[in-house]
């Protein structure tokens, strides 16, 4: 460590170069090659060269150290030295230099190795700048010589040190005697200098106060004219002001009055017209209602007569038909006799084809079972038509069909009730089976239950098991780590006891040694002086030669080395850069397939869900319709049997009580019999083509049925693919949002940023749903809308400033409502109180907010007396306009200003009545800022106002000083004030 001037002089010795005479000066100035270290900021480090050094001797350098300075001294140590590698400096401690002083500064090195060496010596100036010494030379091996030359260099070096330690303690003891004469000059000249500066600051001092006293008195004068000026100013105004609120307090009056008359008239006929339009709109809703109810009493009346008229026909054509039938078996009965054998084989063949034809419709019911899933409704059709064309023929042949008919029905039943009985086994075993599975769950549920509580409890033991070990560990970690620090700093305190004690000791030996060393030194320095001439002459044509060759090495190297390294990172980046590609190669491959497997693993779902649920719904449909058909087949069986015993016994009591006129009749019989049957057929022929109308319109909507799933089909697939598509590009942004978040908080992260991030999630996770600016928005319009309490209002108008300032859709919304005329309505009804104040402030805010929207300041504009009523509050409140304070954004003159021009910045809104109304005041204001008419202006006409939302540089902020609305109105109205 370095040690100052001060208390090397303490011991008695400085290792200053010894001053030199005239003649050396000249011989010294004549050396221009000894290196020089100027103690000035920025200066070259110079380059000490000790050439060529054989190993176990020793050679010295000059260095010369000059102060360039003429104004300061400079106090230079020795801060760093490599003495591991041999280098030494006769002095360890530096002088004072005088401004333009030198001294030279002799360096030894004594190499210990072989090779060439460069090191540093670190020299500083003041204790603030650092220089630096480049040491350059080179060690070789000695040469085997005799031993009488080894004797006489060995002499030569002692005299050699010898004598420089005596120039060295020369040039010390000269340099201290001129330090002190010229720190004594110094000294006196300071004095003097203080002298002197003292007196011409003394007299400055009195001009300067002699200066401010006239001035002063320039000032009371100015002062006290200004005052008076003020006093009487001030009384004009007040006339002026008393004056206007007169004039202003009867105009007040008056429109208060026609106010209140208009009021009163347009209520008056509000009302007439709300009673005629409910009147009118009740008068229309009887008609309607009177309507409704004779339609739907002729509806009612309709129906029934169908019902009826439906029935008296079904009861007529059955009676018809009983009749034809008792006629027709009264003609088979008289014919039977001669057509006995016709009849047999006839019966014979008849009976096989309706065999084979109940076989056959046996057949397609079994084969229709089997098919339920895809031709169910269409064979139940088919076969409800077979059995209304059999039960008709049975009509028509009598008894004998009817008995056949019931043979038939009876298979059929057999047939039902066989595929009833099928179908519920089928779903009793599929509920057993999905009874099985359920309870199969079940337990597997409460085993799991049981399984995972044990499992919870045994976790939540480990953990306190762990928690209670790790306090007990912590407290004996504690108890240990407080007895380590006090016998650590118990040690360290022993050791720096010990330690200071052995430098102590190790500063008086050194010392008992220095003084020993002083003695020896005082014989060698004479001996040492010439040496020490020829050893710098020398080691300056070396120092030359060596740092031209070693530059020359340097700069080789140099380039050689740059060339080497480029090619090594060529060749490296060469190989990263097709390893990156090769890898994104891949990983973009292997994600392209996982993406392209995911999606046909989704739409292979979606279309499997998708043919799943239209099956499950067909046979749904089918299975409804076939139990509708059952159900209507049912009731028109039970309904056919009914009415035909109704019809059998009507007939057999008409039958007794006709049957005398029968006879009489019987040659009307024929008649009325090839009547009967020709509309008989008449009717059979209208139910066949009813019939197959019916099984046509059936195949239509089968067919449409069929198209329109097609085109849902189609639709359904090109929707799949279209969301497949989106999903895909939401998921490449979302992966890239992703991608840039991570690189963005990697790159940017702070620990500030961190916490912020955390506060925001915490903050979105406790967020309701009632705090959403849309819901604000609702709630606080039907506060203000519905009631009428101040303290809602209130908190109404603090929502909507909230969110007409952050948000453009519920300023849109807002407008919509109707709320302005409302607005405008509070503020004309409010007072001079301070809750009206606030209703007043946060109103004004509110049409700022909408006033800067572009959509929505029409619609603040064309509310009826908007104007004339932010005139009327800036007539009230113009005594306030002085209040500039920042924190409550200005007052309501002032905020009234900024929304006049703002809606005045449509040229065609401005009005004469408005430039006339809005004089006075800026003539009011501006008396009032008479002083602050040298301040810049912050309105500038080029840039615009934009809402809270918009983040621009060149967006303007709110106007909070009265004068500067005042002068942004009167440049929208080109009034000059």
């Amino acid at each position: 460590m370095a040690e100052t001037v001060t208390s090397a002089r303490k011991h008695g010795f400085l290792d200053i170069s010894p001053g030199r005479s005239d003649a050396a000066a000249a011989a010294d100035d004549k050396e221009n090659n000894v290196p020089v270290l100027s103690l000035i900021q920025f200066s070259k480090a110079p380059f000490v060269a000790f050439g060529t050094v054989k190993l176990g001797t020793s050679r010295s350098a000059v260095l010369r150290i000059e102060n360039p300075a003429d104004d300061a001294e400079a106090e230079v140590t020795v801060e760093k030295i490599p003495s591991g590698k041999g280098f030494s400096v006769d002095l360890s401690l530096c002088s004072v230099l005088q401004p333009e002083g030198v001294f030279s500064l002799t360096v030894t090195w004594t190499p210990s190795e072989e090779g060439g060496i460069r090191e540093l010596i670190v020299f500083n100036a003041n204790g603030v700048l650092k220089h630096q010494a480049v040491m350059l030379g080179r060690a070789e091996a000695p040469k085997k010589k005799k031993a009488a030359a080894k004797s006489d260099r060995v002499k030569r070096t002692k005299v050699a040190t010898a004598r420089c330690a005596a120039v060295v303690i020369q040039r010390w003891f000269r340099a201290t005697a001129k330090r002190d004469v010229q720190r004594r000059a110094f000294v006196r000249m300071r004095c003097a200098a203080v002298t002197v500066q003292a007196a011409y600051r003394g007299k400055v001092a009195r001009e300067f106060l002699a200066r401010r006293h006239k001035a002063a008195s320039v000032i009371q004068a100015a002062f006290r004219r200004c005052a008076a000026r003020r006093r009487y100013l001030a009384l004009r105004r007040a006339a002026v002001v008393i004056q206007q609120k007169y004039r202003a307090t009867v105009l007040a009056r008056e429109t208060t009055g026609d106010f209140q008359a208009l009021r009163r008239s347009a209520l008056v006929i509000q009302a007439h017209w709300r009673g005629r339009a409910d009147r009118k709109r009740m008068e229309t809703r009887h008609k309607c209602a009177a309507l409704i109810q004779a339609h739907y009493r002729r509806h009612r009346a309709q129906a029934e007569y169908r019902s009826q008229k439906a029935a008296a026909v079904v009861i007529q054509r059955q009676f018809r038909a009983y009749v034809a039938g008792r006629e027709t078996r009264e003609a088979y009965l008289s014919t039977r006799a001669a057509c006995v054998a016709l009849q047999a084989g006839f019966r014979g063949m008849r009976v096989r084809k309706e065999l084979e034809e109940k076989r056959q419709a046996a057949t397609v019911i079994q084969s229709s079972v089997r098919m339920l899933l895809s031709r169910k409704r269409y064979v139940l059709l088919q076969s409800a038509s077979i059995v209304i064309q059999s039960r008709y023929r049975a009509l028509l042949l009598g008894r004998t069909q009817r008995t056949e008919y019931r043979v038939l029905r009876q298979a059929a039943v057999k047939i039902q009730a066989a595929y009833r009985a099928c179908r519920v086994r089928a779903d009793l075993r599929r509920r057993h089976s999905a009874a099985r599975a359920i309870q199969a769950q079940f337990r597997m549920y409460r085993t799991r239950m049981a399984y995972l509580l044990k499992l919870s409890v045994l976790a939540i033991q480990r953990k306190y098991r762990a928690t209670v070990s790790a306090k007990v560990q912590r407290t004996q970690y504690l108890e240990t780590r407080s007895a380590a620090i006090v016998l650590q700093a118990a040690y360290r305190g022993q050791k720096v006891r010990q330690e200071v004690a052995r430098r102590h000791r190790a500063a008086t030996v050194i010392q008992s040694v220095f003084r020993k060393h002083r003695e020896e030194v005082r014989f060698q320095a004479l001996r040492l002086s010439a040496v020490i001439i020829q050893r710098h002459y020398r080691a300056h044509l070396l120092q030359r030669r060596d740092g031209e060759e070693f530059l020359k090495k340097k700069r080789s190297a140099i380039l050689l080395q740059a060339a080497f390294r480029g090619l090594v990172q060529r060749r490296v980046f060469q190989r990263k850069r097709e390893a990156a590609v090769t890898l994104q190669r891949r990983i973009r491959a292997a994600q392209r397939g996982r993406a392209q497997r995911n999606d046909y693993v989704r739409t292979r779902r979606a279309a499997v869900a998708l043919q799943t649920h239209c099956r499950a719904w067909i046979a749904r449909r089918q299975v409804l319709e076939a139990a509708k058909a059952e159900r209507r087949l049912r009731f028109t069986s039970a309904v056919f049997h009914h009415l035909s015993a109704m019809k059998i016994q009507r007939a057999l009591r008409a039958h007794r009580a006709l049957e005398s006129a029968k006879r009489q009749i019987h040659s009307v019989v024929t008649v009325q019999r090839w009547v009967r049957a020709r509309q008989q057929r008449r009717r059979y022929l209208e139910d066949r083509r009813k019939v197959v109308v019916a099984q046509r319109a059936i195949k239509r909507w089968s067919a449409r049925r069929h198209d329109a799933a097609s085109v849902i089909q189609q639709a359904v697939r090109r929707f799949l693919l279209l969301r497949r598509q989106q999903r895909v590009e939401q998921g490449i942004v979302k992966a890239q949002a992703l991608w840039r978040g991570h690189r963005s908080r990697r790159l940017n992260d702070k620990p500030k940023v961190v916490r912020l991030r955390h506060r925001l999630r915490q903050v979105s996770a406790a967020v309701r749903e009632e705090d959403k600016l849309c819901n604000k928005t609702s709630s606080a319009l039907d506060y203000l809308l519905r009631y009428k309490h101040f303290s809602y209002i209130l908190e109404a108008l603090k929502n909507l400033e909230t969110a007409t300032r952050l948000s453009p859709e519920c300023c849109e919304r807002l407008v919509g409502s109707g709320a302005t005329n409302v607005i405008f309505t509070l503020i004309r009804c409010c007072n001079r109180s301070v809750p009206c104040m606030d209703v007043i402030t946060f109103s004004i805010q509110i049409l700022l907010n909408l006033s800067k929207y572009h959509k929505t300041i029409e619609a603040v504009y064309s509310v009826e007396n908007s104007v004339e009523t932010l005139l009327d509050l800036l007539q009230r409140y113009r005594e306030k306009a002085g209040d500039k304070v920042a924190e409550k954004g200005g007052g309501i003159f002032t905020k009234a200003c900024f929304l006049l021009a703002l809606l005045l910045q449509d040229q065609h809104r401005a009005a004469v009545r408005w430039l006339l109304r809005h004089a006075n005041s800026n003539k009011l204001t501006g008396l009032k800022h008479e002083r602050v008419d040298q301040r810049e202006l912050f309105y500038s006409g080029d840039a615009s106002f934009a809402p809270d939302w918009v983040l621009r540089k060149d967006k303007l902020q709110d106007i909070v000083d009265p004068l500067r609305a005042i002068q942004m109105v009167a440049d929208k109205l080109s009034i000059v004030l």
